[in-house]
C-alpha cells in the first residue's frame, strides 16, 4: 500500500509541477472535479441522457466564479479531506492506507461497475 501511495503521491505532484498549481489545489481538481465527471460522463451514458454532464459542468463553472481564490480554497479543502482520511485511524486503517482505500481502489471499483454496464449498451 505504501508504494502505491508514494506512486500516486508523487503522479499527483508531477501533474502539480506541470500545470503549475500547488500540489494541493491538483489533488482537489483531480478528486474533487475530474473524477466525478467521469463518473458522471458514464452514467450518462448509461441512462442515455446529458443533463448530468450539463448540471455538472454548470454548477463547476459557477463555483469556479465564486471561489475568489482556488489556492486558499484548495488547501482548505485539502485539509479537511485530510482529516477526514486520519479519522479511519479508528478502524486501524493509518493515513496511508487510507488514502488508497478510499482515493484509488473506491474510484477503480466504481469506474469499473460502471464500465460494466456502458460495455452492456
Amino acid at each position: 500500500m505504501k508504494l502505491l501511495f508514494i506512486i500516486v503521491r508523487d503522479l499527483l505532484q508531477s501533474l502539480a509541477d506541470i500545470s503549475r498549481l500547488s500540489y494541493m489545489a491538483i489533488n482537489i481538481v483531480v478528486y474533487y472535479y475530474t473524477i466525478p465527471f467521469i463518473f458522471i460522463l458514464m452514467i450518462d451514458k448509461i441512462w442515455g441522457i446529458n443533463y448530468l454532464k450539463i448540471g455538472y459542468l454548470i454548477v463547476v463553472i459557477v463555483s469556479l466564479f465564486l471561489i475568489k481564490d482556488f489556492e486558499k480554497f484548495s488547501e482548505l479543502l485539502f485539509y479537511k479531506s485530510a482529516n477526514f482520511l486520519r479519522s479511519f485511524s479508528v478502524i486501524g486503517w493509518n493515513y496511508e492506507f487510507a488514502s488508497v482505500v478510499i482515493c484509488v481502489f473506491l474510484p477503480l471499483v466504481i469506474i469499473l461497475v460502471l464500465s460494466y454496464f456502458v460495455i452492456q449498451l
